[in-house]
């Protein structure tokens, strides 16, 4: 089962993932992505300071090349990527944006064998083209207006493109990271988050402090509870589960099986009301969810 370590946590990181993006969708449409960005991090960077500090895994700040580069992946991956993806998620809807997050894992494999010569098994590479191609599947169904409730725009689909190529580019320098320098996982997404927390911050600062002034307002508009929820599973979590899946396993595996987030969708949509955005449960659907699960028992043997 430890051989498995990083598969179930990246698994167990999509599930997570996928409950928060709900959760995003329901608290409300009164803070903008940069805004749900930046409070995301100011409530995420406590929680895994106080994390690494309980758990006797925090460390200073040494300056090295591992530090910089989780730094550099979190002003990449999460100040940048994250704000593309809410920027995404507003303008095409979770299930959209998602279909675009398939571009994440063939971009992560082509940047680790660029840049790190990081070659990833046959198998590995069939089970991530099955897992993907069930997933694109399940997503690429049409819906009724009543159901998806967005039209597709060329700024969400550039945002989501955008959003996938940071994030991919943010795993691997973590994952090189993590291999190379011996940086346990919870120090690399403390200081991820704070990288991208603090990037976001002076960026604001210096070219719209305005939406850091109006963020307490839109607060009062926001269903507190759904997004504390959502950024402790989606965040906290999420990210600390990302980064010990990408220490055990090639950032192109852990980007596939982190993008299973939709097939943990299916089951939980099902239980919600139609006006929160319920899917009908199809054959195609299930074929596809299958599809992926059959790649997905690939990596596992």
């Amino acid at each position: 089962m430890e051989a498995y370590i990083g598969h179930l946590a990246a698994l167990t990181a999509a599930l997570f993932w996928a409950i928060a993006t709900l959760l995003y969708n329901q608290a409300g449409s009164y803070l903008n992505a940069a805004q749900l960005n930046l409070v995301k991090g100011v409530v995420a960077c406590p929680l895994l300071f106080i994390a690494a500090w309980l758990t006797g895994q925090l460390l200073s700040f040494d300056g090295s090349t591992a530090a910089w580069l989780l730094l550099a992946s979190g002003v990449i991956g999460i100040t940048i990527g994250d704000t593309l993806y809410f920027t995404a998620l507003r303008r095409l809807g979770p299930w959209h944006t998602m279909l675009l997050e398939y571009l994440a894992p063939p971009f992560a494999a082509l940047i680790a064998w660029w840049f790190l010569n990081e070659g990833m098994a046959a198998v590995e590479i069939i089970a991530a083209l099955v897992i993907i191609g069930g997933i694109v599947i399940v997503l690429s169904e049409r819906q009724p207006a009543t159901v998806t409730k967005v039209q597709l725009s060329r700024s969400g689909l550039a945002a989501g493109v955008g959003a996938a190529l940071c994030q991919a580019i943010g795993l691997v320098m973590a994952f090189h990271a993590l291999t190379a320098f011996d940086m346990n996982p919870l120090n690399a997404a403390l200081l991820r988050i704070f990288a991208g927390t603090v990037a976001l911050t002076i960026a604001l600062l210096v070219l719209k402090p305005s939406l850091i002034s109006s963020t307490r307002s839109a607060l009062r508009h926001t269903s507190i509870p759904w997004l504390v929820t959502a950024i402790v599973l989606g965040t906290f979590i999420a990210i600390w589960l990302q980064q010990t899946a990408i220490a055990y396993v090639h950032p192109g595996v852990a980007q596939t099986l982190l993008a299973t987030a939709p097939l943990w969708l299916i089951p939980i949509q099902w239980f919600l009301p139609a006006e929160h955005g319920r899917r009908r449960l199809s054959l195609r659907a299930i074929a596809g969810a299958l599809l992926a699960v059959c790649g997905i028992a690939l990596l596992f043997n």
